[in-house]
């Protein structure tokens, strides 16, 4: 089917789902709240099921043309902050990162956008065939539909995350009880870090000062980073969550993106899980006979897939960061690695 709607946000999820939508015949305008694309942000990873979505949004190639693909896994690894390797990290040559600002650039060409045009409520949307809420972990659109029992939820902890000129000698996270730091490339000459502390609220300025207070002693390149980290280009915000929802759809209204499932930041798949939204958006839709029967098989599809994500990523962060049992925990990781690398080179001597 076709028709016309209205997306509430231009962010990932909203301008997938736009951009989904228009290439199956139907008349959408984006309402953005911010007065322009962003033109800073750090980077995001984009796995197999992502880049299969920008595919389908015919946008593929250009992204990949402007990411930095992880090839270099032989000095990626999970680590102690000492420097110890527990796990040496393969296999992470399919994920390509690009910036958010690259991103929402190439996604946004072609769309309808209306900037600086916030939605204070629904009334104003009668007639259209359908509304799209994309805006994000604190959606307006979501308490519309489902009330504030479902408002976002704090995780307990904070986040700084930014990006430093120049590479760095080894990638991937360092784990310590109530802590965690991780490296990625973010291009040829730069690489992309965050940190996050098991910490509620949030800490005020200078945040270079608190990094260098919890992170200052630690190896594996975080030092390396830490020294090239400029104040202003710190983000730092509290980590929150969505509740399960019961739906991602309620009447003419579906969810996408962290509106439907924002989640912890721990297996890097926020981003991934919105493209991958706005493009079975619009799919279902294309393929119906009518919005509720779009809607009803967009949920089937999406709901219950992206709130086991958001499950494992919050258990992801509690062991990363867990106070007790980390011994026993890295132990453990470090037979595993020891398993792997055995592993690995059985399968390289062989014949």
């Amino acid at each position: 089917m076709k028709g016309n709607a209205v997306v509430i946000g231009g962010g990932v999820g909203g301008l997938a789902a736009a951009r989904a939508l228009r290439l199956r015949g139907w008349e959408v305008a984006v309402r953005e709240r911010s007065p322009a694309l962003p033109a800073t942000g750090t980077a995001l990873g984009m796995w197999p099921e992502a880049l299969a979505a920008l595919d389908e949004l015919g946008v593929g190639e250009k992204v990949r043309r402007a990411a930095a693909r992880v090839a270099d896994a032989g000095r990626a690894g999970l680590r102690t902050p000492a420097g110890r390797t527990l796990v040496a990290v393969n296999g992470a040559g399919g994920l390509h990162l690009v910036s958010r600002p690259a991103l929402l650039a190439i996604m946004a060409d072609g769309v309808d956008i209306a900037f600086g045009d916030p939605v204070a409520d629904q009334g104003g949307l009668a007639g259209v065939d359908l509304v799209v809420g994309a805006d994000g972990t604190f959606s307006g659109i979501r308490r519309a539909v489902f009330g504030e029992r479902y408002a976002a939820r704090t995780l307990g902890a904070v986040v700084w995350r930014g990006t430093v000129d120049g590479t760095v000698g080894s990638y991937g996270e360092t784990w310590a009880p109530g802590a965690m730091f991780g490296i990625t490339p973010a291009g040829p000459d730069s690489s992309n870090w965050y940190a996050c502390l098991d910490a509620g609220g949030t800490f005020m300025p200078p945040h270079r000062q608190h990094l260098q207070d919890v992170f200052g002693s630690w190896r594996s390149g975080v030092t390396e980073v830490l020294d090239r980290i400029s104040e202003d280009s710190i983000l730092h915000h509290e980590l929150f969550e969505t509740p399960p929802l019961p739906s991602f759809a309620g009447g003419n209204t579906a969810l996408v993106g962290d509106a439907a499932h924002a989640m912890a930041p721990f297996l890097g798949r926020g981003a991934c899980e919105a493209l991958v939204d706005g493009a079975t958006l619009g799919r279902c839709l294309g393929e119906a006979a009518t919005v509720a029967e779009g809607l009803a098989a967009y949920d089937r599809e999406r709901r219950g897939r992206t709130q086991r994500m958001a499950a494992m990523s919050r258990r992801v962060g509690r062991v990363a960061m867990m106070r007790r049992g980390f011994v026993v925990r890295n132990a453990a990781l470090g037979a595993a690695g020891s398993v792997l690398r055995f592993g690995s080179a059985l399968r390289r001597s062989r014949p």
